[in-house]
């Protein structure tokens, strides 16, 4: 069972993942680092033609208008190379959640399967909606300088070398004469826009998805748990509750508990490796998120144009949808780390020996210490964080008003 193969399959397309191995297929693979070069080059000069935009900008109001997709430019291009760099890492993922989940088969049984592919449902629908949102954004903002900025009369000379007739504001190093260029240089724009948009989302899509995943991993732990007990008294005698198990019972009970586990400390190596192999991604993703958010901000109240304005403003629920899923999966994996005590507790202790409420005591004192996935501990992924940076983006934005 693939529980990443959408999120992984979207990497792909975007040169961060190979879709081969080196050695089982050296010719495609050599065709596939061609490809990477080029997409991650043509991105690369886009955002240095941006950045050089950026410096030259006359006043605030073209910088309102390009530092939102410039920064989303260089933190993209980042995350790109940290995980094209490490991508054999991050691909272990999937790989440790088949694993994390072969251990839950032998306690739950082979119904788990059916539970785990129920549960991971949701969010591949997440994944889809999310992605075509990305598309949306590129579409608003390619038709945008078509509606805004037509040529009414004025000549190509003009019309073709207007940073406004095109869907970025990027500085050209030369003057535009023809059509055929000018219509190049626009499909320059859509591409580059097209893929980064897909970097970002493709990337948290992947981190959303083994987020999820892995919370899926235990609720199937607790489902394990709640059944141990009618496992127990089904072959035996329940007519007294509060008398212990029998010898065999015990046994049985105890090899239950020790799976139990094993299935916990894998869940736990999984999200401790999300939280160090995501750090500094999610670092850079609340930088961006706070610039960028905060000029889109600006940019709604100096922009005249209406279907400027629904760009921009698609663009600010697009990213604040984006932050607010980082915060919520991240909530999502605390609050799943926590019920493991309630589930523990659940099991019929008080019927158990001492060996066995043993192994209990270690399971419920790991639940204790919840892992937080965070950036570097700069920014932790939850409600409250989320909360901050409203609070933080209005703050900003009253600022730039002020300066205004």
């Amino acid at each position: 069972m693939s529980y990443l193969e959408l999120q992984a399959n979207v990497l792909k397309w975007i040169g961060i993942f190979p879709p081969v191995d080196s050695s089982s297929s050296p010719t495609l693979f050599r065709a596939y680092t061609v490809y990477r070069v080029l997409f991650i080059s043509v991105v690369s000069v886009v955002a240095f033609a941006t950045t050089l935009q950026l410096l030259v900008a006359p006043d605030l109001t073209m910088i309102a208008r390009t530092i939102d997709l410039w920064t989303m430019f260089v933190s993209g291009i980042f995350k790109w190379y940290c995980m094209a760099r490490s991508s054999d890492d991050f691909m272990e993922f999937n790989t440790n959640l088949m694993a994390i989940q072969n251990q839950g088969l032998i306690l739950y049984g082979r119904r788990a399967q059916r539970f785990t592919a129920d549960y991971m449902g949701p969010v591949r629908q997440t994944t889809v909606i999310y992605l075509l949102c990305g598309l949306c954004a590129v579409l608003l903002y390619t038709i945008n300088p078509l509606l805004n900025y037509p040529q009414n009369g004025r000549s190509d000379l003009v019309y073709f070398n207007d940073p406004n007739s095109y869907p970025l504001c990027a500085w050209m190093p030369f003057t535009v004469k023809e059509r055929w260029v000018f219509n190049g240089i626009f499909f320059l724009h859509v591409f580059t826009m097209a893929g980064i948009t897909n970097v970002y989302l493709g990337i948290d899509s992947f981190m959303f998805g083994a987020m999820y995943a892995v919370g899926g991993q235990i609720e199937l732990l607790n489902a394990s748990l709640d059944n141990i007990e009618k496992t127990l008294v089904s072959d035996g005698d329940d007519q007294n509750s509060t008398m212990k198990f029998e010898k065999d019972q015990q046994n049985q009970f105890h090899s239950m508990i020790v799976q139990s586990i094993k299935h916990h400390i894998l869940i736990l190596k999984y999200i401790r490796k999300l939280r160090v192999m995501f750090s500094l991604l999610i670092l850079v993703d609340y930088l961006h998120g706070l610039i960028s958010l905060t000029f889109a901000m600006f940019q709604t109240t100096i922009s005249v144009d209406v279907s400027e304005k629904i760009a921009v403003i698609f663009f600010i629920a697009l990213s604040l949808g984006h932050q607010f899923l980082n915060n919520f999966f991240g909530e999502y994996i605390i609050q799943k780390q926590m019920s493991v005590r309630t589930s523990l507790y659940n099991v019929p202790w008080w019927r158990a020996d001492k060996q066995v409420r043993g192994c209990l005591t270690l399971m419920i004192t790991r639940s204790n210490e919840q892992t937080i996935i965070d950036g570097f501990y700069m920014y932790k992924l939850c409600f409250k964080s989320f909360i901050a940076f409203v609070k933080a983006l209005y703050t900003y934005y009253m600022v730039l008003r002020q300066l205004q």
